[in-house]
């Protein structure tokens, strides 16, 4: 088979000529190595050609236009990504971001902090999966912070190959918290409400998940309005609030005092929504608090959610490892300063939002 012309699949009949050797008077073929893939029974140009549009489209639809099985495809598109894996070698970096996106199921994602770039999408997220990338990373020793969110693998992963660095917990999850609190007393007092209360508070999850500063003077009286008619739910909205001041503190022991400050003030009736919340932070203390010595945070991977539609999306058809190798290894994504630093993030959503990726 070779390369496909106006849509049609094109085969060569090629003569070649067959040989005797003088001496042991075993016959040969004429050798077409420099034209002809003998494995695959295909012309090189159209390899390439395969292994380019891989990255691109669906096993099916490249095997309808070229004529070989899907089969065929699919194991010239894992040769392929098993040799640009042994060229691609990205930096070890400082500071190690330790994240996941929903890629048809939740993926474990490393990114480098300081450079913004993405390092590795893996298949799971579980502890073995996560040691066995952070084994394989060139002078792991290098890495100094680990920020993450509070999954216990990715901990216990981190505490077993890279037992010197530093664990940060982003601040971005921990808030998150405070605002999922407040949504479970919201939605429990909306079940206690008749249909004509529950209309007086229309979008109400809207105008309580943002920050009282970055209200409009509409909204704020709107506000009023309902803490004034169910005070639970305006006193849980000003511990959310007063939670998220605490992260404004400039030091640990400030931040330490403000939490247990602002904890004693949780009323008993609120105690369950925001048990999640405290547990967490009891559970996680030492590497929540780290933030305030070392503000390092995997916010901006947050980003990469931006992302999940459109994958989910390009999604239909291809296997994790079609997108993580669409993400990973196509050309002018890559990162680099002398060393090869990773896939820029902005790039790629740029790419992908204007459906070049």
């Amino acid at each position: 088979m070779d390369l496909p012309i106006h849509g049609k699949c094109v085969g060569l009949l090629i003569k070649r000529q067959r040989y005797r050797c003088c001496e042991c008077s075993q016959t040969f073929w004429e050798h077409l190595d420099h034209t002809i893939d003998e494995r695959r029974n295909c012309t090189k140009r159209l390899l390439t050609y395969i292994e380019k549009q891989s990255l691109k489209r669906t096993f099916v639809s490249i095997s309808e236009d070229v004529g070989l099985s899907e089969k065929t495809i699919r194991n010239i598109f894992r040769d392929y990504i098993n040799r640009l894996k042994e060229t691609l070698r990205f930096e070890t970096p400082n500071w190690l971001g330790i994240d996941e996106i929903h890629m048809m199921k939740p993926r474990c994602v490393l990114t480098n902090i300081e450079e913004r770039t993405l390092l590795d999408v893996l298949p799971n997220r579980s502890k073995e999966t996560v040691v066995g990338y952070l084994s394989r990373l060139p002078n792991r020793g290098r890495v100094q912070y680990v920020a993450m969110n509070m999954w216990q693998p990715y901990k216990d992963a981190v505490k077993t190959v890279l037992p010197k660095a530093t664990i940060i917990i982003d601040k971005c999850h921990v808030v998150r918290m405070a605002n999922q609190a407040l949504e479970t007393i919201r939605k429990q007092l909306r079940e206690g409400l008749k249909p004509k209360e529950r209309r007086g508070l229309m979008h109400d999850r809207f105008i309580l998940l943002k920050r009282h500063k970055e209200l409009t003077e509409m909204e704020k009286i709107t506000l009023d309005l309902w803490t004034e008619n169910h005070p639970s739910l305006g006193i849980a909205y000003e511990l959310k609030e007063s939670f998220f001041d605490i992260w404004e503190s400039d030091t640990r022991q400030k931040a330490f005092l403000k939490y247990h400050v602002w904890k004693s003030k949780i009323p008993k009736e609120l105690q369950s929504a925001f048990e999640p919340l405290t547990k967490a932070m009891a559970n996680w203390e030492e590497e929540i608090f780290a933030y305030f010595d070392h503000r390092i945070t995997n916010a901006y991977t947050e980003s990469l959610n931006s992302l999940v539609h459109v994958i989910n999306r390009l999604g239909r058809g291809y296997s994790f490892e079609a997108l993580r190798a669409k993400v990973l290894f196509t050309e002018g994504l890559t990162k680099e300063r002398g060393e090869l630093l990773g896939i820029d993030i902005s790039t790629m959503i740029e790419k992908l939002e204007k459906g070049e990726l």
